[in-house]
């Protein structure tokens, strides 16, 4: 009986292949901008070159149209730049209802209400829930609600459980900063509610090296509004709070530098947290302006690049409900030869 060997052979390197840049679009007047496209042909495999530049190019010009607004707004007051319609007791009411400041020029008396709400900050993060989401790419897009639009209204939400604790040197006091209790809830939220809830299942990790452990982090995809990182030798706390923009393993690798001998292992210790949960009006959307521009312009014979453009900048969908929270980490480092000088 024969038998042959089956000998495995690597395949062939296939490198990115873009198209030809599509035909200018017609310039657009309110922007004064024009642009081109082109597509994937090809995605890079086993190896080959991956595609480097861009799919969209944008290039300015000047349109002989003259910018006109689409939106008709009646007797209502039309913001100059967008063309976003506002009630007319929006305007002069000391509130930056529209994007460009325009409901607030020539006012002589700005009618404010009983509230001020001035003093209140907004929501913090509530931006986040605010941004469009592309379920093809799992990525955020640009902001699909208007999340500093406040319709008039002067609404606040309790933030007690997530006040500061500050110390008083003078009087020898720990204390709570009632300035930030409460925050003003933007029009497209319809319920705003802080919490202070924690996965009751701590995790920990040993890692013998920092390779090790930046390895593990970078792999981690977790998707949060803010992530709170602590790293600390022992008996030294150090803590880093790292925004929704900040990049966590930049930010450990930057702690972690003057750790990286093998004398050193690691801890990591992780839980998730839930900051607040919010739910989203469903009707009367007040869409972001920018967002609203843009929707405004796009043409209204199907040009594939134009939509396709609208999609990648704004996302497949958007939020309606959801929680605030992330993940919570705090990194132990140890020193091994001191730990074995000790006998632990």
């Amino acid at each position: 009986r024969a038998s042959r060997a089956v000998q495995g052979s690597t395949p062939a390197a296939v490198s990115c292949q873009l198209s030809n840049w599509s035909e200018w679009t017609d310039c657009f007047p309110c922007q004064d901008a024009k642009y081109r496209y082109r597509s994937l042909l090809q995605p890079s495999k086993f190896g080959g070159a991956i595609c480097s530049g861009n799919i969209w190019d944008q290039a300015s010009c000047h349109s002989p149209t003259a910018c006109l607004r689409q939106a008709q707004c009646g007797q209502d007051f039309q913001c100059k730049e967008t063309g976003r319609c506002l009630k007319r007791h929006l305007v002069c009411n000391g509130d930056r209802d529209c994007l460009d400041g325009s409901d607030e020029d020539d006012c002589e008396d700005v009618r404010v209400s009983e509230n001020d709400c001035s003093q209140y900050e907004p929501i913090p993060g509530s931006e986040t829930a605010t941004l469009g989401y592309n379920i093809l790419t799992q990525e955020e897009a640009q902001s699909v609600y208007d999340a500093s639009y406040y319709g008039g209204q002067c609404e606040t939400v309790y933030n007690g459980e997530w006040r500061e604790l500050r110390y008083d040197s003078a009087c020898e006091r720990l204390y709570y900063g009632d300035d930030e209790k409460y925050f003003r809830k933007p029009y497209n939220f319809l319920k705003y509610h802080f919490e202070a809830v924690a996965d009751t299942k701590m995790s920990s990790e040993l890692y013998d090296n920092a390779n090790d452990l930046l390895s593990k982090v970078k792999n981690d995809k977790s998707v949060s509004a803010g992530v709170t990182i602590g790293v600390s030798p022992t008996g030294s706390p150090y803590t880093v709070n790292v925004g929704p923009s900040g990049s966590r393993a930049a930010s450990l690798l930057d702690k972690l530098n003057k750790y990286n001998q093998k004398k050193y292992g690691f801890i990591r210790i992780f839980t998730k947290v839930q900051t607040a949960h919010f739910k989203m009006r469903r009707d009367n959307i007040m869409l972001d302006e920018v967002m609203l521009q843009s929707l405004m312009e796009l043409p209204e014979q199907y040009n594939y690049g134009m939509y396709a453009k609208f999609i990648n900048d704004y996302g497949t969908h958007y939020i309606t409900s959801g929680s605030m929270g992330g993940i919570y980490e705090y990194i132990l480092v140890l020193n091994k030869e001191e730990m074995k000088t000790e006998g632990k």
